[in-house]
């Protein structure tokens, strides 16, 4: 795990990019030097509120001229929304880069990555890094339960992916859950894959988790844990371990979010 900073950063740039999802930007070359994709950052609104009292975890959705960091968040309760009314030259307060994140194929490998949701933003900075190192063009499916909800296509088709998109109503690409994509496939490509990368709902990346072993495949799994501290002392992200006795759950903050899929007990989820 890379060394923890706890920084105040100043916000360049807050703006609505879909239907309740938000893109933020600051500059901190210390944060950006340390990241790596599928870690997270714990934000605390800074001086311009102390409410909501706890911090609240980010993924590191991307990271730009070297020091121009990212997070990408959906509005869902009073922190978030509250973190959407700051502007331009505000502040706030970032700890991190925290947790472990996902173990990079190697270069001649191929890979799938399988985002759904707000699941595209840890997977975004897994796709940049992909995009610098991997010989193989990356696949990604990318899904969402409505177009008014799809963000950053374009984005990804500059970092020279195979992507293909559906929506849950039809109402932008292909009509379905972007799981049913990973049933086509496997039929035709998956032999060819070493890893898939997937971020998301619990039961969607339940059920990729099933295709890959019974594919015989690597997996790596983000989870989303309710995290208060992200330092593994409220426990309040606990998830279930498949078969290790010496420790019966892993918490998401400290022993993730990124987990070999087969670590995870999915029978309980």
């Amino acid at each position: 795990m890379s060394e923890m900073l706890e920084e105040t950063v100043t916000i360049q740039f807050n703006r609505q990019i879909g239907k309740d999802t938000w893109l933020m930007g600051f500059r901190s070359e210390n944060l950006a030097s340390r990241s790596k994709p599928g870690q997270f950052l714990m934000v605390h609104l800074g001086k311009t509120t102390q409410d909501p009292l706890l911090r609240r975890p980010f993924s590191i959705h991307r990271i730009q001229d070297k020091n121009q960091l990212m997070l990408l968040y959906k509005i869902v309760g009073k922190g978030t929304l509250l973190l959407s009314c700051l502007k331009k030259d505000d502040s706030i307060s970032v700890i991190g880069p925290l947790g472990n994140g996902f173990a990079i194929s190697k270069p001649h490998e191929k890979t799938l990555l399988i985002a759904g949701g707000m699941g595209i933003a840890p997977l975004f900075f897994l796709a940049q890094f992909l995009d610098k190192v991997q010989k193989q063009k990356p696949t990604m499916f990318l899904g969402f339960r409505t177009s008014q909800e799809v963000v950053l296509i374009n984005e990804l088709k500059n970092l020279n992916i195979d992507l293909s998109l559906t929506t849950e109503d039809g109402s932008m690409g292909i009509t379905g859950l972007v799981t049913d994509l990973l049933d086509k496939y496997r039929g035709k490509e998956l032999n060819q894959l070493s890893t898939i990368y997937a971020c998301g709902p619990i039961l969607m990346l339940k059920k990729v988790a099933q295709m890959a072993t019974a594919s015989n495949l690597r997996c790596y799994v983000s989870l989303e844990g309710h995290m208060a501290c992200g330092l593994g002392i409220c426990q309040g992200c606990a998830v279930k371990t498949n078969h290790n006795t010496n420790k019966p759950y892993y918490y998401v903050c400290q022993d993730g979010p990124v987990f070999s899929s087969e670590m995870i007990d999915w029978q309980v989820i």
